[in-house]
């Protein structure tokens, strides 16, 4: 299986998330196109098998996607301290982002350890 060159994957990702966050501050912001694009990006994230890389390149891999993680984070805390009632159902579709990337991230976490058990 091939994978993405990572600076330039996640880099797409920030662009996404970027937009996103505009929400909290700028009245042309599209958060009704934007995060289904992050939907997509995310369901394509899915669609690769990162327990099966290189340490260095899973570990670089990790560390775009964590930061991804808490960057959604801040959006949300600053939408909720912000308290727009247009933005309530974008919202809450980003603290469910954050939860399955969590849940997802974890499964992927145990898959590598299995898989790097049953090699050694």
């Amino acid at each position: 299986m091939e994978f993405p060159e990572l600076e330039s994957y996640f880099q797409n990702l920030t662009d996404i998330t970027d937009r996103i966050a505009m929400m909290n501050n700028h009245f042309d912001a599209t958060p009704d196109v934007d995060i289904p694009m992050l939907d997509e990006f995310y369901d394509d994230m899915q669609s690769h098998a990162w327990e099966t890389t290189e340490r260095e390149y899973y570990e670089l891999f990790t560390s775009y996607f964590t930061f991804h993680v808490k960057t959604v984070e801040e959006i949300v805390q600053e939408a909720r301290e912000i308290l727009n009632p247009e933005n309530r159902e974008y919202v809450k579709k980003l603290v469910s982002h954050i939860k399955n990337a969590d849940d997802w991230f974890l499964g992927l976490k145990k898959r590598r350890k299995m898989l790097r058990t049953q090699v050694a």
